[in-house]
């Protein structure tokens, strides 16, 4: 019987958003089916904390504007989306933003506590205009895993907006397989394998976790477990499911986004219905903005003609 379990595990390089680590020599072929196995779960299973909830003072819903702040809100939305949080409790945690006077909001400005921290303190949320402009929003930050959609959430609270959450904190994953030796055989495989994290979780930790919840998951084959949930298959056709995931999650320029859902592309679903050559005929959309949506469809999985 083959014991694929024995196999060096070493970090070439870690910062606190990358990492490259290279484990060999494995049996082969074994390369490829852990490497595209901790892909796929380092993508999917790793929690993170993210903005689920907004209230700003002097607005009610999200299509208007604030004085005194150049940005509408949909546009400070967006920019309030791509801030990273460090959090790990269960519980929902409320933060604030005040600030007055001219100058650049950044994620710098929130005020963090310290069991919940901001992890990209530079990312922009909106400009001020002059000395009299006064910005007040309370945010709701909590921990989750995937992708939560604001349509599948209520509120009770007047002038609440809820956003759409992108919780993953692995932004990236790559690897590569190449044969390897040992001792006089040749048929080993190295993996060589890239995490890319936001900065709230580090790469090795990552790598750990999502190890660990591959070897959970697998361990039901080996040693079943009794649970009394009814498990429901569900049909999701076609498309994959998570396609129902709003365009504004693909990192494009507000005026690009724009043009996407004047043309009728609200979500990633219409996306890949299109396909991308009917897309690319939309006004604004360039080569360089199909790249941009290629690479984030194939990064989670998806396909479009």
């Amino acid at each position: 019987m083959l014991d694929t379990s024995k196999f060096h595990v070493k970090t070439v390089k870690q910062t606190t958003t990358y990492g490259k680590f290279e484990m060999s020599p494995m049996i082969g072929g074994f390369g490829h089916t852990v490497g595209n196995s901790l892909r796929r779960t380092l993508l999917i299973t790793i929690p993170g904390a993210a903005i689920t909830r907004v209230k700003f003072d002097g607005a009610t819903h999200l299509f208007t504007t604030l004085p005194g702040v150049k940005e509408d809100l949909v546009e400070i939305s967006l920019n309030l989306k791509k801030i990273k949080f460090a959090y790990h409790k269960d519980e929902p945690v409320n933060l604030v933003i005040d600030k007055k006077g001219s100058g650049v909001i950044t994620a710098a400005d929130i005020q963090d506590t310290d069991t919940c921290k901001v992890s990209n303190p530079d990312q922009v949320i909106a400009t001020l205009s002059d000395t009299k402009s006064h910005f007040h929003a309370e945010i709701t930050v909590e921990r989750g895993v995937g992708y939560t959609m604001a349509k599948e959430q209520k509120s009770d609270v007047i002038g609440e907006i809820i956003l759409d959450a992108t919780f993953t904190p692995v932004t990236k994953v790559n690897y590569e397989v190449e044969p390897t030796r040992l001792g006089k055989k040749s048929n080993y495989d190295k993996l060589t394998i890239e995490i890319w994290t936001d900065g709230s979780v580090e790469p090795l930790t990552a790598l750990k976790l999502a190890t660990k919840d591959l070897i959970s998951s697998l361990a039901q084959i080996v040693d079943p477990k009794d649970f009394e949930e009814e498990v429901i298959a569900i049909s999701t056709g076609p498309i994959s499911q998570g396609a129902d995931i709003s365009i504004e999650e693909i990192e494009l320029p507000l005026r690009v986004i724009n043009a996407l859902k004047k043309a009728g592309y609200y979500n990633i679903e219409t996306l890949m219905k299109a396909g991308r050559l009917e897309v690319s005929k939309a006004k604004n959309v360039g080569e360089k903005s199909l790249k941009i949506i290629d690479a984030w469809l194939k990064e989670r999985g998806f396909t479009w003609k």
